[in-house]
C-alpha cells in the first residue's frame, strides 16, 4: 500500500501499489491529482517536537490531519468530541486544532473552558462555518475555514509555533 494525498481535496489516502488506474476515495480525482507521500517525508516525522490534539468529529478528517502530519515533525492526539477534547488538554500540547460543532461540549464551549485546563499552547480553529460573534480570530489563534489545502494547514500550524521563523523558500 501507498499513502497518497489528493491534490483536487486534500485528503490523504492508501493504495494499492498493484494498481495502475488510482482514482481518489473522496471526490473522484484522476491519478494526475494523487502525489505520494515520500518515504523522506514519513521518517520526518521520528524528529517530533509539537504536540498537536486534533479535536473534531469528523473520523475522516482527523485521520487526514493526522496523515498530513505524520509526513513532518508533529505528535498527534485526537479527540472526537468536546470532552475528550478537554481531558486530552495538558501542558504537553502546543496547539489545539478545533473544530466548531462537535458533540458533548461545542468549539466556543472548548475555548471558554480552556482555563480550566493545564494548557497553554495555541489554539487553531478549523470549521466549515465563517467567523461570527461565538468565535472569531479574537477569541483563537488562529481560524481556517474548510475545506482546506495540506501545505495550508501544515504551514499554518508551523507558523503558530514558529512565528518568528523564516518564511521557506519556494
Amino acid at each position: 500500500m501507498a499513502l497518497m494525498i489528493c491534490e483536487a481535496c486534500s485528503t490523504a489516502q492508501s493504495f494499492s501499489i498493484l494498481r495502475s488506474d488510482a482514482t481518489c476515495h473522496v471526490c473522484g480525482a484522476g491519478e494526475e491529482f494523487l502525489a505520494p507521500v515520500s518515504e523522506a517525508e514519513s521518517e520526518a516525522g521520528v524528529d517530533q517536537s509539537d504536540t498537536v490534539l486534533l479535536a473534531d468529529d469528523n473520523d475522516e478528517l482527523r485521520e487526514t490531519f493526522r496523515l498530513w502530519l505524520s509526513a513532518t515533525r508533529w505528535d498527534c492526539r485526537a479527540a472526537a468530541d468536546g470532552e475528550t477534547t478537554m481531558n486530552a488538554l495538558d501542558a504537553d500540547v502546543d496547539v489545539l486544532v478545533l473544530d466548531r460543532r462537535m458533540p458533548d461540549l461545542s468549539g466556543p464551549e472548548v475555548v471558554e473552558r480552556l482555563s480550566e485546563t493545564e494548557f497553554d499552547g495555541q489554539v487553531l480553529v478549523v470549521s466549515a462555518y465563517e467567523q461570527d460573534t461565538h468565535l472569531s480570530e479574537a477569541d483563537v489563534d488562529g481560524y481556517l475555514t474548510k475545506p482546506i489545502r495540506r501545505q495550508t494547514f501544515v504551514e499554518t500550524l508551523e507558523r503558530m509555533v514558529r512565528p518568528d521563523e523564516d518564511e521557506p523558500d519556494e
